[in-house]
């Protein structure tokens, strides 16, 4: 029975300090405006176009439903003169139909904090027509700073940049930010229930402690009395 008690407060304390660092860890990176932002990165490709795996978002209702609308917000600036920019999101086969056998690099691993993306090349000579000319995005900005927000939906879908002209290469200045509402207070809660679980738990150790039953003192044989 004491054995079961122990497992019991060392679960509490190991669970209390997992809730205690994630409730933590998501304050940190969402803060308290409920984003994940990348900040303002540089970003190139010698292609005519850069573009995101193909990213399957599955039982969005249900994350809407306990998080309200997820919304991703991208921004970007040409690096140099002479190009204007166009952002786009779109179905991911729709996007590579009309990529295809064009020259594009393709972001295979994204990292927001600390900032990296490494770049999988595929190479073609054909020349797309304007992508804002076509009609299967679900979201696109185009311009000399471009804004896209897009309310995050299911399906498979990429994010595609490119120069409004199709040309190469696409250089810019960009960032990216993920908005989850509610992720702060989430993150609140898990760390003030972390910390009451590790005080339960200690406190159980306390009181189990002071409880236990001090060992009696054996009485002393009176060493004057006779056999």
């Amino acid at each position: 029975m004491a054995r079961r008690v122990v497992l019991f407060v060392l679960g509490g304390v190991l669970l209390g300090a997992l809730a205690a660092i994630g409730g933590g860890a998501l304050m940190a990176l969402f803060g308290s405006k409920d984003t994940l932002s990348s900040g303002l990165q540089q970003v190139s490709t010698p292609t005519r176009a850069l573009v995101s795996p193909a990213g399957s978002i599955e039982g969005t209702s249900g994350a809407q439903t306990v998080f309200g609308n997820v919304r991703l917000r991208i921004t970007a600036t040409p690096s140099g003169a002479g190009h204007r920019l166009f952002l786009g999101i779109g179905p991911a086969s729709a996007v590579d139909r009309y990529l295809n056998g064009v020259s594009h690099d393709v972001a295979t691993d994204v990292s927001v904090t600390p900032f990296h993306l490494t770049l999988d090349h595929h190479g073609g000579t054909a020349t797309p027509p304007p992508p804002a000319a076509q009609s299967f995005w679900v979201a696109k900005a185009s311009g000399n700073h471009p804004v896209l927000t897009w309310t995050v939906t299911s399906g498979s879908y990429r994010v595609v940049v490119m120069n409004t002209d199709a040309a190469a290469p696409v250089a810019f200045a960009g960032g990216l930010d993920l908005t989850i509402p509610h992720l702060f207070g989430i993150g609140i809660g898990l760390l003030i229930g972390g910390i009451v679980l590790i005080l339960i738990a200690i406190a159980l150790i306390v009181l189990g402690a002071r409880s236990r039953p001090r060992p009696q003192a054996r009485p002393v044989p009176d060493q004057a009395a006779g056999p």
